[in-house]
């Protein structure tokens, strides 16, 4: 043994360098892989949003992700994803499912607004996305309509603060503020507000920004 541990002695760094190697070599290789799968993913999703098996992701390291900090952008991602999907079940109005699904989209933006690893600005799209889900919800409930007013509202408020340069969420809070504004026709809604269609977002119908700000 004695004459074992100085060859022992010289081997151990080796080896530890070589294994650090294989882990740097690990740690690039799913790297890339994470940002071909977020690119892809982009890509899809500009051309069909509400497709499925988005941002798949293979990698080799156990909690690749976590470790590399991308959970939070995936997370962001999916979002959009969900609001998509909303969207495009709303073309059926015999669609019995949607609010589940509308429930889904909203806890996830939920969920990437509370996020502070996100960026203010995508912070900011997720709470102003909640505000349309929850304006479209009261268009289509009469009973509970001025309580969802008011929770959007809330939500497009949230939006500015929390990225005061966010144009779209300013512009949907000044547009639902003067919906309640009393010497307005009340509810007009049906007639006044354009419905929502793939690459813009109600209530006011502000720039499409829809699948941006990575």
């Amino acid at each position: 043994m004695r004459r074992a541990w100085p060859i022992l002695r010289q081997a151990l760094p080796i080896a530890g360098l070589l294994a650090l190697a294989v882990l740097a070599g690990l740690v690039a290789r799913d790297a890339a892989a994470i940002q071909r799968a977020f690119d892809r993913g982009d890509l899809a999703f500009e051309a069909q949003p509400a497709a499925e098996r988005l941002w798949k992701i293979d990698t080799r390291l156990p909690h690749a992700r976590r470790m590399l900090g991308v959970e939070d952008d995936l997370l962001y991602r999916h979002a959009l994803r969900a609001f998509a999907v909303d969207a495009r079940r709303g073309e059926n109005p015999y669609d019995f499912a949607r609010p589940a699904f509308r429930a889904e989209a909203q806890a996830t933006l939920g969920s990437a607004e509370r996020s502070t690893s996100l960026a203010p600005a995508l912070r900011s799209k997720a709470a102003s996305l909640q505000g349309v889900l929850t304006f479209e919800e009261a268009t289509a409930d009469p009973v509970n309509g001025p309580m969802l007013i008011k929770r959007s509202l809330d939500e497009f408020a949230r939006a500015v603060r929390i990225d005061p340069t966010n144009e779209e969420a300013k512009y949907n809070l000044e547009f639902v503020l003067r919906l309640m504004d009393p010497s307005a026709a009340r509810f007009r809604i049906r007639e006044n507000i354009p419905a929502y269609r793939p690459g813009r977002s109600a209530p006011g119908g502000a720039p499409p920004r829809r699948g941006r700000g990575y």
